[in-house]
C-alpha cells in the first residue's frame, strides 16, 4: 500500500509552495515531482507496471480546522520544514506577497480557517 498527495492545491502546504514557486523556480520543480503520482490513472498504471493486480485506488479527504490563519501559516513563517525554509529564503517583499496570496486562497476572514487535503491510497496484490 502506498499513499500520495493528489494535487498542490489539495495538500496541507502545497498552496504555500505554489505561491513560493512564483519567485523560486526550484520550488516549482519540486512541486511537479512531489505531486506527479497524484494522478489516479498514472498511479494505477505504475502499480500494474510493477506487477500488481487487483489494483485499488481510493481518495481520502481530510479537513484541518485551525483557529486562525496565523495558526496555519505561522509554523512555515517561522521556517518550519522545507516549505518554511524556502519561504524564509525569499526577500521580504516576496514573503509578504506569498503570505497575502495564501491568506486570500484559504479564505481568511479573521477567524478559523479550514484546510482541505486529499490523499490517494493505492494497493494491489502480487
Amino acid at each position: 500500500m502506498v499513499s500520495v498527495t493528489t494535487a498542490v492545491d489539495r495538500s496541507y502546504n502545497g498552496r504555500i509552495n505554489r505561491a513560493i514557486a512564483r519567485y523560486a523556480p526550484a520550488v516549482a520543480e519540486d512541486n511537479a515531482r512531489m505531486f506527479s503520482l497524484g494522478d489516479e490513472v498514472r498511479l494505477h498504471s505504475l502499480f500494474e507496471g510493477a506487477g500488481f493486480r487487483d489494483v485499488e485506488i481510493t481518495t481520502v479527504t481530510h479537513c484541518f480546522a485551525l483557529a486562525s490563519f496565523g495558526a496555519y501559516f505561522g509554523p512555515f513563517e517561522g521556517g518550519g520544514g522545507s516549505t518554511g525554509q524556502a519561504y524564509l529564503a525569499l526577500p521580504d517583499d516576496q514573503r509578504r506577497a506569498v503570505r497575502e496570496e495564501v491568506r486570500r486562497e484559504v479564505g481568511d476572514k479573521g477567524g478559523p480557517v479550514m484546510i482541505e487535503t486529499d490523499i490517494r491510497i493505492a494497493s494491489g496484490r502480487r
